[in-house]
């Protein structure tokens, strides 16, 4: 239907970026890029078609004109965190001032929020817990993020707190291999408790 609204009106902006995004999320990469660009060649600042494109373009390992997208989305629209966020995925230099403006924008972005905690965890211990914690609430059915909590306690030599982290994460994965790794965590965790 999307192909044929494109026919009827191929010069709806709408209509491409929908059927880009279709593509992209049919796993239809080379499709999901040709109506990307015909999306930017009719509006410019298509702010989702720059981030998205760019998205395509950091998969693709083209990693340069991938950040120059991304700094193309948070030119048309700074308002816009996504730019900030993919942004920092790219550039190590500037991480930290770009996920703080992608919070300011948008606070309770859970990717935003679980890069800078780690972050700020090789900076500062506490803040990036501190952060973690706040990550892992915005998503409080996420074991991985439980579990990687429970690690950097267990990295902070807090193993109360690491072993609560880590028995939650355990009881909502569903995932054998990771359910797994996480018994393991606990029973070292407990075998060095026990060897004290």
């Amino acid at each position: 239907m999307l192909r044929r609204a494109a026919e009827l009106d191929p010069n709806s902006h709408e209509i491409r970026f929908r059927l880009a995004f279709l593509y992209h999320k049919m796993n239809f990469r080379e499709e999901a890029i040709r109506e990307y660009e015909a999306t930017l060649k009719l509006r410019s600042c298509h702010k989702k078609a720059l981030v998205n494109l760019g998205n395509l373009r950091t998969d693709a390992r083209d990693l340069d004109e991938a950040a120059s997208l991304y700094n193309r989305a948070i030119k048309c629209a700074p308002d816009f965190y996504a730019g900030y966020y993919n942004l920092a995925l790219l550039q190590r230099d500037q991480r930290r001032s770009l996920l703080e403006k992608s919070l300011t924008l948008k606070p309770d972005h859970f990717g935003s929020m679980y890069l800078l905690a780690r972050t700020y965890y090789q900076e500062d211990t506490g803040k990036g817990l501190s952060m973690m914690e706040k990550a892992c609430n915005l998503k409080k059915e996420h074991a991985g993020c439980l579990r990687e909590l429970g690690e950097l306690y267990i990295e902070s030599r807090i193993p109360d707190v690491a072993r609560k982290h880590l028995k939650r994460a355990l009881f909502l994965s569903n995932h054998p291999v990771e359910r797994r790794e996480i018994r393991l965590i606990l029973q070292k965790l407990d075998s060095k408790e026990q060897g004290k």
